[in-house]
């Protein structure tokens, strides 16, 4: 009933049923699988979901529904720009829905969602792109929804890589129709998909992307090389889809250069989690949860070795780009990585080489869905009937083999006891944070500290603070330069003071052995943590880092006397006093704004524990202050003697400017659209032809 021509009726057009029954697959399996999870009132297990992203979900849920964009996240590592990091995806339209939905229905409806529109775009780009038959293209779409690569990242709990995997083979469809005829319409439709996929938050699929895109485009050029003026086109609506995410790529660009990361740091925190030479079997037989994990089964392994037998349009492309992501997931095991990496910049910034199983992925798509219609197209019916067994034996194993990575669980699994949420609350106000100790700490104490809204001395993100990794780094004795994805479990130093880590809470139920005073308690209430805001009367300026750090870390030093600087203030710096410091309280804070009532009897230093970040502002009694970089992580304004009314703001300095980029690019597409339908006006007052 999917051959193109029993397709069609006598009018000329395809039966309805026929024409939506593509369609209506692509929304039945992932239904089947996820309707009875919603309807139980549980949600899809997923590691890192339960960990992070939840978390930063109900954190941006929370600024929308208050009616305001989230910039900045002050509820973990001393404050992050949230827009900034590209794994928030803000703008990213889909997530939006996190506003109406509790965080575990959010992330299973997403699951859901992206999966339907990972086989309604696979079926497209199959079919209108590489040209197969109907068959062959349904095939595809269901093998693609049911892939081993797309339900580890379920299992993993890798939201961003669900949300960017079907927006990369829209693009490879659009780009595959615009090549095919360019048209204005056409364009606009590839832009838009490029744009969804850099919002999803994912850098690296940019790369990936591009690597596909690049391979496809020499047998484009052999074929066509009059045409390369359409490949220039090409990248030019790319170009425009990417002026389009300006408001999220020029913060990202600014926090790059702020970002651990690009201080270098150990090759083998780049390089770990990679693919060793006896776990390529897995790639047929499944079952395994690492991040080069992308199962095929041994049925569609044999439609692809059949896409290479009877090659077709695209069979030896799509088989290059398979091996080149299985060698590049190999890692430093093979040469071919080392290589790769040295000669495009930045692509050694991106960990974890496994990743690029993803190219594997697509392969085998595109590849076993060109075997499949290799067999059928051949007319016998034992061909015929190899291609449906072979489809058939290939969706089941794969239906099969993602049992292992289907779980559930209750949806209310990342909230604190109802006690212990109280005691926090308490505890903690708005001046203080919440620190985790002990062997077995665990990343979930910071999301559900911003679940009940306390903030939290520790975080997780990929592109993490440079200061505060390094003040991290230095408290624990590691090298500055460690990278390091998350905050590890710490024991009470004036540096955490500083940062108001009042409540201490073990993650093992018994502490560790340095703190036996301490008895077998959950929590440590730290009478010695400091408050969001504090006056000194004294400062250190230390140009260094290493030795401005190594001061905090090792002292002698007390963040309630002294704040050390990078460089003083643009105005005289205060004298030392031997009077005792005034006193500050936050009277109103909001995400991102504070507003302090700040008395002291000399000139003196206000510090904010809140992390220094380019776009903070401060004004004392509505004139403008300098802000500077205090202890190395927080900020500081110097304060003339008397009693004051201080506030500290942040604003995204190329927010603006991105919004502007994203709308001159929004209005591209219409100034061509005028001007080609300008130009046609004097050939609509011609005369018709008899």
């Amino acid at each position: 009933c999917l051959h193109p021509r029993a397709s069609i009726g006598e009018d000329g057009r395809v039966p309805a049923p026929r024409r939506w029954l593509p369609a209506a697959a692509c929304f039945l399996i992932p239904s089947v699988i996820f309707f009875p999870i919603l309807y139980s009132g549980q949600m899809i297990f997923g590691s890192d979901v339960i960990n992070v992203f939840l978390y930063i979900r109900m954190t941006i849920a929370d600024a929308f529904r208050s009616g305001r964009l989230p910039i900045w996240d002050p509820h973990s590592m001393a404050g992050f720009p949230l827009l900034a990091g590209v794994q928030a995806a803000v703008f990213y339209p889909p997530s939006w829905t996190c506003i109406f939905l509790s965080a575990g229905t959010f992330w299973t409806l997403s699951v859901w969602g992206h999966l339907v529109l990972t086989g309604l775009f696979t079926y497209r780009w199959l079919e209108k792109g590489l040209g197969v038959s109907p068959r062959a293209a349904l095939f595809g779409a269901a093998q693609s929804m049911l892939s081993g690569y797309l339900w580890t990242r379920v299992f993993l709990g890798h939201m961003n890589y669900i949300w960017a995997f079907p927006w990369v083979v829209a693009v490879l469809w659009r780009a595959e129709r615009y090549l095919a005829g360019p048209t204005l319409k056409r364009g606009i439709l590839l832009a838009i998909v490029f744009s969804m996929m850099v919002l999803s938050g994912v850098p690296q699929y940019v790369l990936f992307l591009a690597l596909i895109l690049a391979a496809r485009s020499i047998p484009f050029l052999r074929r066509n090389s009059a045409r390369r003026i359409d490949l220039v086109r090409c990248l030019g609506w790319l170009g425009l889809g990417l002026l389009a995410c300006a408001p999220q790529v020029f913060p990202t660009i600014e926090l790059a250069f702020q970002m651990q990361r690009g201080s270098g740091g150990d090759r083998a925190f780049f390089e770990e989690y990679s693919i060793d030479w006896r776990e390529l079997p897995a790639l047929l037989r499944g079952q395994s949860m690492s991040e080069g994990a992308s199962a095929v089964g041994g049925a569609v392994a044999l439609l692809m070795v059949a896409g290479l037998v009877w090659r077709r349009d695209q069979s030896l492309l799509w088989a290059g780009v398979s091996l080149f992501g299985v060698l590049m997931a190999l890692g430093p095991r093979t040469p071919l990585y080392g290589a790769f990496t040295l000669l495009v910049p930045g692509s050694g910034q991106f960990r974890a080489p496994a990743r690029y199983i993803v190219l594997f992925a697509f392969g085998a798509t595109a590849l076993a869905s060109l075997g499949f219609d290799a067999l059928w197209t051949r007319g016998t019916r034992v061909h015929r009937g190899l291609a449906v067994v072979l489809a058939a034996a290939g969706v089941l194993h794969l239906t099969t083999m993602n049992q292992f990575y289907f779980r559930s669980l209750d949806s209310r699994i990342y909230q604190w006891p109802s006690e212990w949420s109280r005691h926090l609350q308490t505890a903690c106000g708005r001046e203080y944070r919440v620190a985790t100790a002990g062997r077995s700490a665990s990343i979930m104490d910071v999301g559900r500290c911003r679940e009940i809204g306390v903030d939290h001395v520790g975080g997780y993100d990929p592109m993490m603070l440079r200061r505060y990794a390094e003040l991290i780094n230095a408290v624990r004795g590691a090298p500055l330069d460690q990278n390091m994805p998350l905050l590890a479990a710490e024991a009470p130093h004036p540096a955490m003071d500083m940062l108001g880590a009042k409540v201490w809470h073990f993650a093992s139920e018994r502490p560790g052995a340095s703190w036996p005073q301490w008895g077998r308690t959950e929590f440590y209430e730290n009478p010695g943590a400091l408050p969001r805001a504090w006056i000194v009367n004294n400062a250190a300026v230390l140009e260094s880092s290493d030795e401005r750090l190594g001061r905090i870390a090792k002292g002698p030093w007390d963040p309630r006397k002294t704040v050390i600087l990078e460089s003083y203030p643009n105005d005289a710096p205060p004298l030392p006093t031997e009077q005792p410091a005034g006193h500050a309280r936050v009277l109103a804070r909001g995400a991102d704004s504070y507003e302090i009532e700040a008395e002291n009897e000399a000139d003196a230093y206000l510090v904010l524990s809140e992390a220094y970040y380019p776009g903070w502002t401060a004004d004392i009694d509505g004139r403008a202050a300098e802000v500077l970089p205090a202890n190395h992580l927080i900020q500081t304004i110097r304060l003339p003697a008397g009693r004051h009314l201080v506030h500290f703001r942040y604003r995204s300095r190329f927010l603006a400017p991105g919004l502007f980029v994203a709308a001159l690019a929004a209005l591209a597409p219409i100034g061509l659209l005028i001007r080609r339908n300008w130009r046609q006006l004097p050939l609509q007052g011609l005369p018709r032809a008899p």
